[in-house]
């Protein structure tokens, strides 16, 4: 017994032309065709990578861009108190309070340090 022909491969945005939707914007290529070959295509890369890394860049907020820095210049926490410590600074970073609640906590905690010496 023969094996059916195969069906040819749909059209995209079939679903949007049912529903008289327009037709989704194709995909961009996304082949890779080697290093750079030349200095000018090399220099071209360099630029669109550096307005790739200022664009997210400036979607990031500042104070978890310095966390991301610190960890950067001194490496991954590697013992329990570190990675606490860096848990805590993530999560007062990503507070949109201005910092009052991270003001309160470390108040409570020298109180509670002078309290127990």
């Amino acid at each position: 017994m023969a094996k059916p022909a195969p069906k040819p491969a749909a059209k995209p945005g079939l679903l949007s032309r049912l529903f008289g939707k327009p037709a989704p914007a194709p995909k961009p290529e996304r082949r890779y065709h080697g290093p750079a070959k030349t200095e000018a295509e090399k220099l071209r890369l360099r630029t669109q990578l550096a307005q790739q890394i200022k664009t997210i860049r400036a979607k990031l907020d500042p104070r978890l861009l310095r966390l991301a820095e610190k960890i950067a210049k001194k490496g991954p926490p590697t013992t329990d108190q570190e990675r606490a410590q860096l848990a805590i600074e993530l999560f007062l970073a990503q507070r949109k309070d201005g910092g009052d609640f991270a003001a309160k906590l470390k108040a409570k905690l020298e109180e509670q340090k002078r309290r127990s010496h």
